[in-house]
C-alpha cells in the first residue's frame, strides 16, 4: 500500500485581511484538524496573528520567504495610499531589478513557502476562504499522485494570455499565450519535489537565482508558471500528478449579495467536490454577515453528504 504524502495548508495574509483570515482559521480547525498551517504576515503584523497560532499552526515572517537583498519601501498605511493613490501592496527594491511590485513578491513568496515546506504536498488558500466540510485524503492525492487543477476552458482575458506568455518565456517553451489550461483556482495544490524542479529551470534558464529571474518578470502568475511546468515540462506522471478540471472551492469574486435570493442562488451552486467556500476579502460585507453565510454553506454541505 502507497504511503500517504505529508500535507500542509499555506496562507500569506496581513492585518487588512486580519478578521477573514481568523474565520478562515476556525475553519480549518474544525474541518482540517490534523493538517499544519503555516501563517506568513508582514513582521508588524505577527503580534495580531500570533493569537492564531496553535500545535498545529505557526505564524512566521513574509521577510523570512524573501531573500536579504529583497528591500521593502516604506510606505504609509492602508488609508493614506488609498487617499494618495498609491499602491495598495508594498513596493520592493533589489540591486538586481527594477522595483518589484507587491503582487510579485507575493507570488515569489508563495513559491518560497512551499519550497522550504516539510511537507511533500502544499495546499495555496488565500485568507478569504473558509473551508465548508472536511478536507479529505483524497481531495489532495490519489495513489501516490498530487492533484492538479486544471481546467481545459480558456479564459479570455488578457491577464491570463500575458501570464501564459510570461511562462513560455521563463520557463523556455515555444511562444504561446495559451497551454491548453487554466490553472488558477482557491485551494491550490502544489507538490514540492515538483516546484523543486521547476525553481532550478527558472534559474538553469535565467542564468540567476529563481527569485532574480521573477523579480525581473514584469508579468507572471505563480499558478500557471507551475500549472504550465508540471503539465508541459515534466509531464502530470513524471510530475506525480492527476488532473481535475473541477474547483475545491465556490467562489463570489464581485458584489455584495443584493438580497436573500441572490445568497439562496450562491448557496445553491455548492456541489459535493466544494469544500471551501470564499467571498472575495474586497467585498463590503461585515463580520458576522460573512460568518453566517459560511454557516448557511456548511449547512448546505452537510445536507448534500447526509448522515
Amino acid at each position: 500500500m502507497t504511503q500517504p504524502l505529508s500535507a500542509s495548508l499555506v496562507t500569506c495574509s496581513f492585518s487588512g485581511d486580519f478578521d477573514v483570515c481568523r474565520l478562515l482559521c476556525e475553519s480549518v480547525d474544525q474541518f482540517a484538524p490534523d493538517v499544519a498551517h503555516r501563517l506568513y504576515v508582514p513582521a508588524k503584523d505577527v503580534a495580531l496573528f500570533a493569537g492564531l497560532a496553535s500545535p498545529r499552526r505557526t505564524v512566521a515572517t513574509q521577510d523570512s520567504l524573501l531573500p536579504r537583498w529583497f528591500w521593502k519601501v516604506p510606505l504609509p498605511s492602508q488609508a493614506w495610499r488609498r487617499r494618495l493613490r498609491l499602491p495598495r501592496r508594498n513596493v520592493y527594491l533589489t540591486p538586481y531589478s527594477l522595483p518589484v511590485r507587491g503582487w510579485i513578491a507575493q507570488q515569489i513568496m508563495k513559491i518560497a513557502a512551499t519550497e522550504v515546506a516539510d511537507t511533500e504536498i502544499v495546499v495555496h488558500v488565500d485568507s478569504d476562504n473558509a473551508l465548508i466540510r472536511p478536507l479529505r485524503r483524497e481531495d489532495l492525492e490519489r495513489g501516490g499522485r498530487v492533484r492538479l487543477y486544471r481546467n481545459p476552458e480558456k479564459v479570455d482575458q488578457p491577464s491570463h494570455r500575458l501570464w501564459h506568455a510570461a511562462a513560455a518565456r521563463l520557463l523556455g517553451l515555444p511562444a504561446s499565450d495559451f497551454h491548453g489550461a487554466e490553472y488558477i483556482d482557491q485551494l491550490v495544490v502544489w507538490r514540492r519535489s515538483a516546484l523543486l524542479r521547476m525553481t532550478a529551470r527558472l534559474s538553469a534558464r535565467a542564468g540567476v537565482d529563481w527569485r532574480v529571474a521573477l523579480a525581473r518578470a514584469p508579468h507572471f502568475a505563480e499558478y500557471i508558471l507551475y500549472g504550465v511546468f508540471v503539465d508541459r515540462v515534466l509531464g502530470l506522471e513524471a510530475a506525480g500528478h492527476f488532473a481535475e478540471p473541477r474547483s475545491l472551492c465556490l467562489s463570489r469574486w464581485e458584489g455584495e449579495f443584493a438580497d436573500a435570493a441572490d445568497e439562496a442562488r450562491f448557496l445553491a451552486a455548492i456541489e459535493p467536490h466544494h469544500v471551501a467556500c470564499l467571498i472575495q476579502s474586497t467585498i463590503a460585507m461585515d463580520l458576522e454577515a460573512r460568518r453566517a453565510v459560511f454557516e448557511r454553506a456548511r449547512a448546505a454541505a452537510a445536507r448534500q453528504d447526509g448522515p
